[in-house]
């Protein structure tokens, strides 16, 4: 024990506070930092990709997502908790004319050391950035997909399609619309591993990210 936490009991109630004050400041202030690590390391990136090389062939382009991608494992970490893994609860209303029940969907993000980026992304618009004007519905139906909005202020997608084969698309995974995408997002309801995987929607190489699949 140190001893300024000495003495009677309100000055070691008064220590506990500053010290428990002064570790949250310091907790925050780590966080704002690694933000900012990522921040500059997504602008390299999406700087990369605007030129139009092959993200998963071109050097520079692997060399900078990896540092990218280690910065976001950092933030997580610091931000969400240590973990490899994130579980989420959506609660769903039907509308009316469906009957207006409510029901909870439960979410595992993919893995942190596979896909941090995406994973990032859609946490920051589904949890960091929640408030007043927020919103996210399901309004597509489109046979293999259930499509969602995902409206929250300040909210961005991707740098680039981040991807992995350990973690494809699918049946009840959920990836983000779009190219690079995001942060609007589907639930495959059918196996998409051709339909959004690598080389398709006119790409060679490159695939829709998927970040997240319903566990119940």
């Amino acid at each position: 024990i140190t001893q300024a936490a000495w003495g009677p009991r309100e000055a070691l109630k008064r220590h506990e506070a500053e010290h428990d004050a002064a570790h949250a400041k310091e907790a925050a202030g780590d966080v704002a930092h690694l933000a900012e690590a990522v921040e500059t390391r997504r602008g390299t990136v999406a700087a990369i990709k605007k030129t139009g090389v092959d993200m998963y062939g071109d050097k520079k382009a692997i060399d900078a997502v990896k540092d990218l991608q280690a910065a976001t494992r950092r933030y997580l970490a610091a931000k969400y908790g240590q973990a490899d893994s994130y579980t989420l609860d959506l609660q769903i209303k039907f509308p009316e004319s469906m009957g207006g029940d409510r029901d909870v969907v439960t979410i595992e993000t993919a893995p942190i050391s596979l896909m941090p980026h995406a994973v990032h992304v859609f946490l920051d618009a589904a949890i960091s950035r929640k408030g007043e004007t927020w919103r996210c519905a399901f309004h597509r139906n489109a046979g293999h997909v259930l499509q969602a909005f995902l409206r929250a202020p300040g909210a961005r997608g991707l740098a680039f399609q981040e991807y992995d084969a350990q973690f494809p698309h699918e049946r009840l995974t959920l990836g983000f619309a779009g190219r690079p995408g995001g942060p609007e997002f589907y639930i495959s309801t059918v196996d998409n591993v051709r339909n959004h995987g690598p080389g398709s929607q006119g790409s060679k190489t490159e695939a829709d990210s998927c970040f997240a699949k319903v566990v119940s």
